[in-house]
């Protein structure tokens, strides 16, 4: 492509039609916008697209009256979607406009263009609901590390305020409830979780764990017509006041806990059988043995456990005298005088573990 100073006028306009048609496709709202200029900036790596509204008449955002009387004009810069490398920014011409419902209390108003972005903003609605998305599955820290990778550079408090700022979706009726305890502080404040288990969304976060919170939340959900819980007294109590109708089942982390529990139960009564059938099982082994292969074949096992048996200890035993050697070393040290940051820093050592 030849330089813009080696092109006729006349050349430049025929060039930069096209070019216009074909950059206007990607504009955030072509039908409510309108591609007057555009700008590279090879130095900081940035397109700049000269936007103008063309809508033909705006409503009031109060009274929503239609109305076509400007009454003055003003660019409000925004941010959109990087193209590659490129940083974009839209420099949008947009209207202050006259409201012509006598009875409404806004007589100017600005030009709202709801597709484009919200009133206020510095970044297009397309661009927000990305750097949305980035902070919902990343989190601030590491989505603002991520985000700043594809040449856009935002804090991690601002992405975490974008998400505080996105619309809650909507939650479908829920009819299979998932009720379990999830903590604020592990140890100390216990809460209630509550899961739709057909879409795995979270529904609510309870900020107690009673049977009365449960019960007055079930009460404002009829739908529901089965409930997954544990083996809480209190969610069982719950649940039967708050939604009657529903089945309750265990789920399947306490299903497998009672199984391995009732097991065991089973194990210790059956105790002394098990000892028999041990003493059986060794006797047997021990007549077994007078065949040759089987001597052999236990011969082999027991010299390769004694092998095993030496090597394990000779490292245990390199490993206490290292340890032995140190802990002289420290007590020597400390004898002297030497204060312990300084005897962590020559041993290589945490300070406390000296």
């Amino acid at each position: 492509m030849l330089p813009v100073d080696t092109i006729q006028e006349e050349e430049l306009a025929f060039i930069s039609t096209p070019v216009l048609a074909l950059l206007a496709r990607f504009l955030p709202e072509r039908t409510a916008l309108s591609l007057e200029a555009w700008h590279v900036d090879e130095a900081a790596a940035a397109i700049t697209l000269h936007v103008t509204s063309t809508q033909a008449s705006v409503p009031c955002p109060l009274c929503h009256v239609q109305t076509p009387r400007v009454h003055s004009r003003y660019t409000r810069t925004l941010a959109d979607l990087p193209w590659g490398a490129y940083a974009v920014r839209v420099p949008l011409r947009v209207r202050t406009v006259f409201c012509d419902n006598p009875t409404c209390p806004r007589q100017i108003f600005t030009e709202r263009l709801p597709t484009v972005a919200a009133p206020w903003a510095r970044r297009t609605t397309r661009l927000s609901q990305l750097l949305s998305a980035f902070g919902v599955a990343l989190g601030g820290e590491a989505g603002a590390r991520l985000v700043a990778r594809v040449r856009l550079p935002i804090s991690p408090t601002t992405l975490l305020r974008l998400i505080r700022a996105a619309p809650v979706p909507a939650a479908s009726a829920p009819q299979v409830l998932g009720v379990d305890e999830w903590a604020w502080r592990r140890g100390q404040r216990y809460g209630t979780i509550l899961v739709n288990l057909e879409n795995h969304q979270v529904l609510d976060l309870l900020p107690e764990r009673s049977a009365e919170s449960v019960a007055a939340w079930l009460a404002q959900h009829p739908t529901v017509r089965v409930v997954c819980r544990d083996r809480s007294a209190l969610y069982a109590e719950g649940i039967r006041r708050g939604a009657p109708q529903a089945v309750q089942v265990v789920d399947r982390f306490h299903l497998v806990k009672n199984l391995r529990e009732a097991v065991e139960a089973f194990l210790h009564g059956q105790r002394p059988a098990l000892q028999a059938a041990a003493a059986h099982t060794a006797q047997a082994l021990t007549q077994m043995a007078g065949s040759g292969s089987v001597t052999s074949m236990y011969r082999g096992r027991r010299q390769c456990s004694h092998v095993a048996q030496q090597r394990l200890e000779a490292e245990q035993q390199q490993r206490h005298a290292a340890w032995v050697t140190t802990s002289e070393a420290i007590h020597t040290l400390h004898a002297e005088g030497t204060p312990v940051t300084t005897i962590a820093q020559q041993l290589g050592l945490s300070r406390p573990t000296v």
